[in-house]
This record gives C-alpha cells, sequence and structure tokens, in this order.
C-alpha cells in the first residue's frame, strides 16, 4: 500500500484554487475551509507545492496551539530577535516570506491558521493586503479565529472554499487507488458509511483493518469481514477533536452510541434539555429539523469511540435498559423502534421478554436483517415463544440462503398446539425450500403429498405445486395450479406468496408477460404488509425480471431491480448478495458487460459460500460465463462453465435452455460458431418441448446472431403470440439477415436499442455492415460498423461473432472463419476435423480455398486475415 496517500476527488478544488492563485483578478488568494479530517492542509499543500514550480517560490507555515503562546510564533524561523520592536521583526518576516528570485513570485501556504497569534495573523493580512504574495491557508470550521484571519474572507482578500468531505463514490476511488484494486461493493458502502469520507479517519481505519487481518485481497478484490475496532491512534485523535466533556455531555453522546437516533425530547428526558443543547452547539451532534427532531452523532466514529473506550461495559448495560424502559412507554412504536426496543433489551439487565422479542424477530425480518431476526427469534424461543418465533426463525433462516438449516427448522417444528392453516403453512415454506433453496423437487412434493392426507384447506398446497411445475418447465400447468390456489378465499399470505411465484415464472415462459403486471403487483403489496412474506422479495425479483427480460422489457426489468435493490441496500448480509446478483443480470440484459462483471463475478470471488445455494448458482455461474464469453474472453468463461457443471445439482429444470445458451456463448468465444449455432437451436428445442415460448425466442435469436439464417419462420411465428418488443425484433433481424437486406438488420438493429438490449442492437448492426459491404455499398458499410462499434465500446468491449466479421472484413465464408479461428489456435487439421465433426480433407480444403481467396501463405498468414495483425516469424505452414 503507497505510503503517501493519492490526492482523489479535488480536482474541482485544484482547478479554483490555481485560478485564485493565478489570476489577475481581485483575491489575492484562497482560505480553505472545512472540518477535521477533510483532507484541508494535503489540498494546500498540493496547491503550494505543484503551482507552476519555478516561477512560483513556496514556503509553508504550520499554526499550532502551542506555538499560539509565542509572538509570530507560525513564523519562528523568520521572526529573529522578539526583543526588538515588533513592528521592526513584522517588517523582516515579510520581507523574508517575499524575498524571491528574479522573476519569481512568493506563495505562502498556512495550515490551521484559526491557531495562528495575533502577530502572525497580522503577518498574514498584510501579504494578502498589500498583495505581496499569494496566501493559501486553511481553517477548521466552527472554530473561533483571530480578527486578522476572519478578515481574509470577509473583506475580500481571499476567496473562501467550503472543503466537504469525500462522497461515496470518491471514497470508493480513493480506496481503490491506496489498495491497487477495488473493495467489493457492500465494503465500500459500509466504509463509507463510517467514515462518512473524512480522509483522516478513512486512512486509520484502513491501517487498522489491514494490520488486524479483516481486509484481505481475494482474486483482485478486497474484502472486509467482521466488526470493525477503533484503534488506539485513531481513538485518541477522536478524542483530541472532540475535546475533555463534562458528564452531562458524555451521556449525551453514550446514549446515541447505544441507540442513535434518539427523538429530541426523549432525549433530554434521559439527559437534560441544557446537556442536549450544548452537545448540539459544540457540533457534536445533529438534530433534524422536522419531524421528531431526530438526534444523531455528529459522525459515526464518535460513538464507536464512546462504547470502546468512552464508557464501561457496565454503564452501557444500565444505559441501554433505561433507553428500552422509555421506549416501552411510547405508543405505537415503529417497527425499527420495536427492534431497537428488542436489541436494547437483549444487551440490558432487564428480564428476558418472549412477547417483546417475537414481534421484533418479524419486525427485523421486515426490515431485511435476517441475521438480527434469527437470534431474536431464538431468544423468543428460548424465553418460551411459540409458532410465530419458530416460524420467523426458519424464514430468516431461508433468507440468509442457509437451505438446510431453514429446512430441519421447518421439519421440527412442534405442530400439536397449531392450527391446520399453521400446519399448513409449515409445510409449504419446507416444501418451498426444498424446492428453490435445495434444488430437490422430489422431496418437496412429497412433503406435500403428506401435508395433502390431513389439510382441510388445501389452496395454499396446491399453490406449491404450481411451484413444483413452474421449477420443472411445465408454465401450463403451473398457470392452472396458480390460478387455482389464488381463487380460493382461504388462501393465508404464505399460499398467495407462493401462487405468485408459480405464476410469474409460468407466465414469462409462456410469452404471456403483458398478464404479470399487476400479479407481480399484488406480491410487492403483500410483501409490504406482511412480515412473513417480506424475506419472499428476492425470488419474485428474480422471477419478475427474467420474465420481463425474456419478454424485452429491459428497461422495465433494470427498474424493478434498482428498485427493490434500493428497498435492501442498507440490509446487512444476504440481502446485499441478492441485490448485487439482480443488477448484475439486469446489467447483462441491457448489454452493460463491465457493470455485470463488477456486480456478478467480484460476488462470487469474495464469497465463495455462495456457491452452497444448489440451483440459484447454476443460474448465477450461467451468467457469468455469458458476461466473459461476450467480451471474447474464452479461457475465462469455460473455466466458469466448467465450475458450473462440475456442481453436484443440474440447476432448475425451467432454466436448462439458458444453461444451454451459455455453451453457445461459449463455444461462439471460442470462434466454433457451427457448434454455438447448434446449441442455441438445442435450447430452442429444448424450451419448444417445455411450451416456453419466450425463452424459444431468445435461443433462436441467439442463433440468429451467431449468423444462423434459418430461424426465420419459426420467429415470425413466435412473434404472433408472444408478448413484448422481443419477439418481433428478433423476427426482424432473422428475416433480415436470410434476405441480405441490410436496411432491414439496420431497422431490428434500432428495435433492439429502443428496448435497452444494447448487444443486440450491435449485433444487428454488425450483420447490416456485412451486408451492404456484400453488395458493394461501401460508405454504408462503414457507417454501420462505426454505430456497431459504438454499441460495442458502450457495452464494455463486446466481441461476438457478428462484430468481429464486421470489425475484419474478408472474402471468407463462416465456415473457414471458424476453421481458421481453430487453426490459428494451434488446433491440427485432424484436431479441428473430430471438433467439428467432419474429414481431415475437408479442413484441407477449406484452408486452401481461403489461402487462395486472401493470399495468404500459411496459418499465421491466415489468422492475420481475421484479426489483422502481422504474421510472425517462423509462420507455421498449411498442412
Amino acid at each position: 500500500m503507497a505510503s503517501v496517500w493519492p490526492l482523489v476527488g479535488r480536482d474541482e478544488e485544484l482547478r479554483l484554487i490555481n485560478a485564485a492563485v493565478t489570476a489577475a483578478d481581485d483575491y489575492g488568494g484562497v482560505v480553505i475551509a472545512g472540518p477535521a479530517g477533510v483532507g484541508k492542509s494535503r489540498l494546500a499543500r498540493e496547491a503550494v507545492t505543484h503551482i507552476s514550480p519555478g516561477r512560483w517560490l513556496p514556503r509553508w507555515a504550520r499554526a499550532t496551539a502551542s506555538a499560539r503562546a509565542l509572538p509570530l510564533g507560525a513564523f519562528a524561523e523568520w521572526a529573529g530577535d522578539l526583543a526588538k520592536d515588533p513592528m521592526l521583526v513584522v517588517r523582516g518576516v515579510i520581507e523574508h516570506l517575499t524575498t524571491v528570485p528574479s522573476g519569481a513570485k512568493a506563495i505562502l501556504g498556512v495550515d490551521d491558521a484559526h491557531l495562528l497569534d495575533d502577530l502572525s495573523a497580522f503577518v498574514v493580512l498584510q501579504l494578502a493586503q498589500r498583495r505581496l504574495a499569494k496566501v493559501v491557508v486553511t481553517i477548521r470550521t466552527g472554530e473561533p479565529a483571530p480578527d486578522a484571519v476572519t478578515a481574509l474572507w470577509k473583506e475580500g482578500h481571499l476567496q473562501r472554499v467550503e472543503l466537504q468531505p469525500l462522497s461515496e463514490t470518491e471514497t470508493k476511488d480513493l480506496v481503490t487507488a491506496v489498495l491497487g484494486s477495488p473493495l467489493e461493493p457492500s465494503a465500500t458502502h459500509r466504509l463509507w458509511d463510517l467514515t462518512r469520507g473524512n480522509t483522516l479517519y478513512l486512512r486509520h481505519l484502513i491501517d487498522q483493518e489491514l494490520v488486524s487481518g479483516r481486509l484481505t485481497q481475494h482474486r483482485g478484490r478486497w474484502t472486509w469481514t467482521g466488526t470493525p475496532i477503533v484503534s488506539a491512534g485513531l481513538a485518541e485523535l477522536i478524542d483530541t477533536q472532540i475535546g475533555s466533556l463534562p458528564d452531562p455531555i458524555c451521556t449525551v453522546l453514550d446514549f446515541l452510541a447505544i441507540g442513535e437516533p434518539i427523538a429530541e425530547g426523549m432525549l433530554a428526558m434521559l439527559t437534560g434539555p441544557d446537556a442536549v443543547e450544548v452537545a448540539h452547539s459544540s457540533g457534536l451532534i445533529t438534530v433534524a429539523p422536522r419531524g421528531r427532531h431526530l438526534v444523531r452523532l455528529a459522525h459515526p466514529l464518535y460513538g464507536e469511540t464512546r462504547r470502546t473506550r468512552g464508557a464501561t461495559p457496565l454503564r452501557l448495560q444500565r444505559l441501554r435498559a433505561q433507553l428500552a424502559t422509555i421506549l416501552g412507554s411510547v405508543p405505537d412504536a415503529d417497527s425499527r423502534d420495536l427492534v431497537r426496543r428488542a436489541v436494547l433489551t437483549l444487551e440490558s439487565d432487564l428480564e428476558p421478554d418472549p412477547c417483546l422479542f417475537e414481534k421484533a424477530s418479524a419486525a427485523a425480518l421486515s426490515l431485511m436483517d435476517a441475521g438480527l431476526a434469527e437470534t431474536l427469534a431464538a431468544t423468543a424461543i428460548s424465553s418460551g415463544a411459540g409458532y410465530n418465533a419458530h416460524l420467523t426463525r426458519a424464514l430468516a433462516l431461508a433468507s440468509r440462503g442457509c437451505g438446510a438449516d431453514s429446512e430441519k427448522t421447518f421439519a421440527h417444528i412442534p405442530t400439536r398446539d397449531l392450527t391446520t392453516r399453521e400446519i399448513t403453512d409449515v409445510a409449504c415454506m419446507r416444501a418451498l425450500t426444498l424446492l428453490w433453496l435445495l434444488d430437490r423437487p422430489e422431496q418437496a412434493g412429497s412433503v406435500l403429498d403428506t401435508a395433502g392426507n390431513t389439510a382441510t384447506e388445501p389452496a395454499a398446497l396446491t399453490a406449491c405445486y404450481a411451484n413444483i411445475h413452474a421449477h420443472e418447465g411445465r408454465p401450463q400447468q403451473a398457470v392452472d395450479d396458480a390460478h387455482t390456489a389464488l381463487a380460493s378465499p382461504q388462501l393465508t399470505d404464505l399460499g398467495t406468496m407462493a401462487a405468485i411465484w408459480a405464476l410469474t415464472i409460468g407466465l414469462g415462459d409462456l410469452g404471456r408477460t403483458n398478464q404479470i403486471g399487476p400479479i407481480a403487483t399484488r406480491g410487492y403489496e403483500l410483501i409490504a404488509r406482511s412480515p412473513h412474506a417480506s424475506p419472499l422479495r428476492y425470488a419474485l425479483c428474480d422471477f419478475h425480471t427474467f420474465a420481463l427480460r425474456l419478454a424485452g422489457y429491459v428497461t422495465e426489468a433494470e427498474h424493478v431491480a434498482v428498485q427493490v435493490c434500493g428497498d435492501t441496500s442498507d440490509a446487512p448480509g444476504w440481502p446485499q448478495i441478492m441485490s448485487s446478483i439482480r443488477m448484475g443480470q439486469a446489467a447483462l440484459a441491457a448489454g452493460r458487460l463491465t457493470d455485470a462483471q463488477q456486480w456478478i463475478e467480484a460476488l462470487f470471488a469474495l464469497r465463495p459460500a455462495v456457491v452452497e445455494i444448489s440451483g440459484w448458482v447454476t443460474m448465477w455461474l450461467d451468467a457469468i460465463a455469458q458476461v466473459r464469453a461476450m467480451t471474447g474472453d474464452h479461457d475465462a468463461a469455460a473455466a466458469i462453465l466448467h465450475k458450473r457443471e462440475s456442481l453436484n445439482h443440474i440447476g432448475f429444470t425451467y432454466q436448462q435452455p439458458q444453461h444451454i445458451l451459455t455453451r453457445a456463448w461459449v463455444a461462439a468465444a471460442h470462434g466454433t460458431t457451427t457448434e454455438a449455432i447448434d446449441l442455441a437451436r438445442q435450447g430452442a428445442t429444448n424450451a419448444a418441448a417445455h411450451d416456453q415460448h419466450a425463452q424459444e425466442v431468445v435461443c433462436l435469436h441467439t442463433a440468429t446472431r451467431f449468423g444462423d439464417r434459418t430461424t426465420t419462420e419459426r420467429l415470425r411465428e413466435l412473434a404472433e403470440h408472444v408478448d413484448g418488443p422481443r419477439a418481433p425484433a428478433a423476427a426482424q433481424h432473422a428475416t433480415a439477415l436470410a434476405d441480405g437486406d441490410p436496411e432491414g438488420l439496420a431497422d431490428a438493429s434500432r428495435l433492439f436499442e429502443e428496448m435497452g438490449d444494447l448487444l443486440a442492437a450491435a449485433d444487428a448492426a454488425a450483420h447490416a455492415a456485412t451486408a451492404y459491404r456484400h453488395q458493394g455499398r461501401n460508405g454504408s458499410a462503414l457507417a454501420a460498423t462505426a454505430r456497431a462499434q459504438h454499441l460495442a465500446d458502450t457495452c464494455g468491449g463486446a466481441h461476438t461473432p457478428a462484430l468481429r466479421e464486421a470489425q475484419q472484413p474478408s472474402p471468407l465464408t463462416a465456415r473457414q472463419r471458424e476453421i481458421i479461428t481453430l487453426a490459428t489456435q494451434g488446433l491440427t487439421n485432424k484436431q479441428i476435423a473430430d471438433h467439428l465433426t467432419m474429414s481431415v480433407r475437408t479442413v484441407e480444403g477449406h484452408l486452401y480455398r481461403a489461402s487462395l481467396k486472401t493470399g495468404a501463405n500459411g496459418r499465421d498468414d491466415l489468422g492475420a486475415t481475421l484479426t489483422g495483425k502481422q504474421r510472425a516469424k517462423g509462420r507455421r505452414q498449411l498442412e
């Protein structure tokens, strides 16, 4: 790690300071103002030191509290004998500071100018007033300063710049520059949330977490695990900035450290109104101007410091009990206050309250904190709580991705005192856990069959059977059963969610996506009002956005993903993982390959435990492999595909066409387009056999993008009854490709761009360029190629068969290009023949005819016709 941190996120401030210093205007320099730790000193030094070296002679002074007691303490090295007339000494200091070689100008930097003694402040004011030198000073916001210092900006001598803490994006850029590679997104958010862009705190924290081993690098990315501990150095730094505090103010900070935010009135009841006012006026706390006037610590690390160093464990335990008690007296408390009260009670000396813990665990689950929900539910159970606590704990485990533990918990919920509806709900959730988290459809069916022997209200069981149909690629049966379940007035909330899941998958596969909107809305509304249904939002979002992407509603799918991810962005653990995956899949559908790779691939590199999540992981590994293949990185794509296929489960049956498409994309990245087309068509055949018409469209269109000219008829048929813009656009693409119609291909490209699928738009534009070129319309070909390249660049460096052909035009056939690609990879003619299922003589014939067309004399020369690279010395001749 670099010993000197780079200056990041301050380009605008540097330009402003440079302009104020060098421009011939009314300002004699700049005052950089800001809170402690935001980087004022570093920015000032950077500005003073690097301003036109040679033309400016920089000098630097730093004011301190200790030097403030001495006249001209900040300029002691230039002050000389202080026993002389003070004004003569001042004149001497000014002469020292302004004496520069001929042709140069003087610039003075003063750090912490609010700590200057009066004479030193007078010197600075004289330099600025008389324009004897340019001046750059820093001051800490909120600190008292000598009149001569405040006059610098109040009288217009210096321009004042308010330096703000770094934004979250700027913090991410700085940490990346310091560590040398990116930090995972959730860790970046945690780091910024804790330091709030204060670079001094950030540096201390990074150093501490590196030493502790909690901040580690894995496969080119950094991950941050565990709970950060405030180091002694950082704590001392914060103590210094906070200053020595009287006991009442410490009590204000301690209450906020254990339970912020706290309503101003409640905090005043606990600590006294005077203490709250003093803490606020001292800048230690903030008070919201509206609503309940919620009070928070001015900086998150103040709380960390008070909890770890400022207060004893017994004191904190007592304060938690006081706060929990007063929270319990508030009528109509919201979910967050309920959870906070339960946590405070758990960590205090109060008696356990099973009813409180049970209600709070459900509230924590609705707030997407599954880990806390499990803890509170387990505490409630150990304190004597019943069914609801058991159900919450099992759902919390499922929300954390712990499928086996969740299923075991469902299986062992005591049912002796439960109602029939409650027993049915338990059986349903156990079956859904077996199905979707553990990918065990047979066992899920067995659980439902057993429950059906005693169930008096089978609607929820029917909804779960619908999920099995959806999972196994039987969309019509899924839709039928789901409609039957939803028609029952006895259907529970959990049963309703199960039916909505199945209906969303089934309608999406059948190509009836336009019917999904009201159904999905009903599901999201149920999630919003039912704590036990809230963790089911992840799967609903996946099923919903997948259906939208299939239909070509790419922008709408991303909007749904962003909305759901925004709802869970602050939730710890598994929700962040799911959010990253959803955002990555949305980016992939839009063709933004760089974004998709950052969202999904980094997640798997940093969280290998994710691969335990059965069928879901196969979907996500397929997505990663596709991203790599679409960028032309065959080796990485093939390695990910191998990892995916080495798992002990094949994945959800209804997703098999997508896996076959992944294999097709990997083959395309390898250059074997014939194999890629065959695989894409296999995916279409698989989808057609299961009435998955929307997936069939995607598979057939992928074959078209690889150069297949035989998909037109079927895509036209599908466009007649499959909802969404994708099917007609795919039919347009296929028809124009088969007819060699460049204008039709250009129209298809625009259709895909309008729907938000930029990579499909790039492929269609590339096909248009090739078609124009075949007609000898070189000007139009160049324009289409430029459009295709622009779209590919927007996608993040896409490298597909269509783009390769458009970028490297040649007289070769597709088969000849395929064989040459394999030959340049080092395969012998025999290996090529085996790979493409043809004779060696046929391979030799293709290579011979290709050499006649291009004038190439060997494999390297032929390869250069595709890549544009110069042939290597000692090239290998045709076999």
